[in-house]
């Protein structure tokens, strides 16, 4: 891999007195198509779907994938646009920083979780106050009820272990968002 050393110069809107060391960088890292931002393994710039990433997908992944109707024809996985990548740390916390309504699923649930336990083959305490293993439950099954109750055990027990889920990433993503907000 060669490293090139890379000069610019800029050409700042409105008087350049006032541009901060925050806006000249960040119009520097902005300006230059062939920048990385992030960690790489390579000179390339790959934005969006990546061809190459197909050639080391697992095989196991690939047919999780193509299963749950993810579209990797293009490549795989997809990096988003580099004007869409945070540059300074405020930046990527604010994604997450926005007020949402916070809603706790674990309150309103069954204490004896009957509904729960009641859909599975076996419930194994791990150890006396931590973790927990539920056998014979899909959590793509779930109704609102035992996810709730689900909520609360995790509270609870602090993990909890599903062996053997067909959960496609679509349903991975509709599961989190029932705890969290839609991201």
């Amino acid at each position: 891999m060669s490293q090139t050393e890379v000069t610019a110069t800029l050409k700042l809107k409105g008087d350049p007195q006032e541009a901060s060391l925050d806006q000249t960088v960040e119009q520097i890292i902005r300006s230059q198509k062939n920048l990385l931002i992030g960690s790489a393994k390579s000179d390339r710039v790959v934005l969006g779907p990546d061809p190459e990433g197909l050639k080391i997908l697992p095989k196991n992944t690939r047919k999780r994938l193509e299963e749950g109707g993810v579209d990797i024809s293009n490549g795989y996985p997809y990096r988003p646009e580099q004007d869409k990548i945070p540059i300074y740390l405020d930046e990527a916390f604010a994604i997450r920083n926005d007020d949402y309504p916070y809603i706790e699923r674990g309150k309103n649930a069954d204490p004896e979780k009957k509904a729960l336990f009641g859909a599975a083959t076996e419930v194994i305490d791990l150890t006396k106050h931590i973790g927990t293993e539920i056998v014979g439950l899909q959590l793509a099954e779930l109704n609102e009820k035992q996810k709730d109750e689900l909520a609360l055990l995790i509270a609870e027990r602090g993990v909890v272990f599903f062996r053997k889920q067909k959960l496609s990433p679509k349903q991975q993503l509709e599961l989190g968002e029932y705890y969290e907000r839609n991201c």
